[in-house]
Formats: C-alpha cells, sequence, structure tokens
C-alpha cells in the first residue's frame, strides 16, 4: 500500500519525459518544410533586388528614362568628336588667311576656303564672295554667318539641357503613379493589406524619381562643360573675324 504512490510517480513522470521528447523530435523534424521557405524568403529580402528588379519595378517610366538616356550618352559622344577648337577653328588655316588678306590675295584666301570646312572657312567664303562690296556689307554678312554657326553649336548641346530639365519631370511622374498605385492598394484591397502589394507602389515611387536623377545629373554636368566650349569657340571666332574684318577695311 505505501508503495503505489511511488510507482504512480515514477510512470506518470516516465510518461512525461517519453511525452517531451515525441515533441522535441517533432518540433525539431516535422517543420523544416515549413520553416525552410520561410527563411529562404527572408534571406532573399534581406540581400535586396538585383538591379534588373529594381528596373523592371519602376514599369514602363523607366522605358521612357532609358530612351532619354540613350539618347543623352549619343548626344555626349557627338560633341566630345566635334566641339574641338583645333577642328571647328584651325590656328594654321585662320593665320594662313590672314596673310593671304594682308598681301591682297582674295583668290587666293577665296580659294583656301573653299578647301577647307571649318566654321571660320564657311563664315569668310560666304562674306566675301565679291570683291566690289563694301565694307559695311561684307561685315554685316559675316555676323550673320558666325552667329548662324555659332547657334548651330549651342542648338546641338541644347539638347542636353533639355535632358536634364524632362528627365526629373518624368521621374517625378512615376513617383505619382507609384503612390496612386500603393494607395489603390489600400483604398481597394480587402480588411488585411497585403504588405507586398503595399510596397510594390512605393518601390515605383521611388525608383522612377531615382532613374530621373541618374539621367539628368550626368546631361547637366556634361552641358555645363560644352557650354564653356562653346563658348570658347565663339570667342575664337569673333577674334579672327574681327582681325579680318580690320584687314578688309584697310585695304
Amino acid at each position: 500500500m505505501i508503495l503505489m504512490p511511488c510507482k504512480r510517480k515514477v510512470v506518470l513522470s516516465t510518461l512525461i519525459m517519453l511525452l517531451s521528447h515525441c515533441v522535441l523530435a517533432f518540433a525539431q523534424a516535422a517543420p523544416q518544410q515549413q520553416i525552410k521557405p520561410l527563411v529562404d524568403a527572408y534571406e532573399q529580402s534581406a540581400g535586396g533586388m538585383t538591379l534588373f528588379q529594381m528596373i523592371q519595378s519602376g514599369g514602363f517610366i523607366m522605358i521612357i528614362l532609358g530612351l532619354l538616356s540613350l539618347a543623352g550618352t549619343a548626344n555626349i559622344v557627338y560633341n566630345f568628336l566635334t566641339l574641338k577648337t583645333t577642328k571647328l577653328v584651325p590656328v594654321d588655316f585662320a593665320e594662313m588667311l590672314i596673310r593671304k588678306l594682308e598681301v591682297g590675295d582674295a583668290r587666293g584666301a577665296k580659294y583656301l576656303c573653299r578647301e577647307n570646312q571649318n566654321i571660320l572657312a564657311r563664315i569668310v567664303n560666304i562674306s566675301v564672295q565679291d570683291d566690289k562690296r563694301e565694307v559695311a556689307f561684307v561685315r554685316e554678312s559675316m555676323e550673320i554667318a558666325a552667329r548662324k554657326e555659332i547657334g548651330a553649336l549651342w542648338q546641338n548641346i541644347s539638347y542636353l539641357g533639355d535632358i536634364a530639365s524632362i528627365a526629373p519631370l518624368i521621374g517625378l511622374l512615376g513617383t505619382v503613379l507609384g503612390m496612386i498605385q500603393a494607395f489603390n492598394v489600400i483604398a481597394f484591397q480587402s480588411a488585411v493589406v497585403k504588405p507586398i502589394l503595399l510596397a510594390g507602389g512605393v518601390s515605383k515611387a521611388m525608383v522612377t524619381t531615382a532613374g530621373g536623377l541618374i539621367v539628368a545629373i550626368p546631361a547637366m554636368m556634361f552641358y555645363s562643360f560644352f557650354r564653356g566650349k562653346v563658348q570658347e569657340i565663339s570667342n575664337v571666332i569673333e577674334g579672327y573675324s574681327t582681325e579680318i574684318i580690320r584687314i578688309i577695311e584697310e585695304e
């Protein structure tokens, strides 16, 4: 009679130990298939999106920004190849032209201008076509030709300024569309808002804003650089034009 309670305690403790071992073994083995996808998703989210996924999340706005980026890159390469003082206003050509005009060789100066393709040659070739023209008419013709040639240079680099102004606005449009998408999720989805749907709109808003700035900032930097080059070329042309007009007036 005295041993019965002890046996019950032993049996009960044994059952509790067996039950705890079974629960522990089940907890270690059974949920692995359920926990593994969650762990993988967490690791993927911790690593962040790839560049392609970020661009893809921006939608069609990123396609427009990509086209603007290609246009800006082409314009930058073109200006780097063409906006050169040594190419547009060669020093050797200008000095040879001035020497011919100083000795009164107008025919040789015209021939020299026809044989060379640069801004100064085109200006002088248009202006000095007839020896009987008055000096005032020659001066006016050279000023008009110079304004036309320099205006073409400004027009080429103005596209970069346009891209630098338009790209942030397009990025802002993508931001507005992304926020509208996010608020539509809150307004029209069920009571429990899915975070992934909400994050899609916010991600689109942020990515398009960043994309617009990424396109606009380099475009503005190169526009400022080429603006200085065009101003330098304009000053050189103005100096040579003034010298040529002075020689014509003395003759």
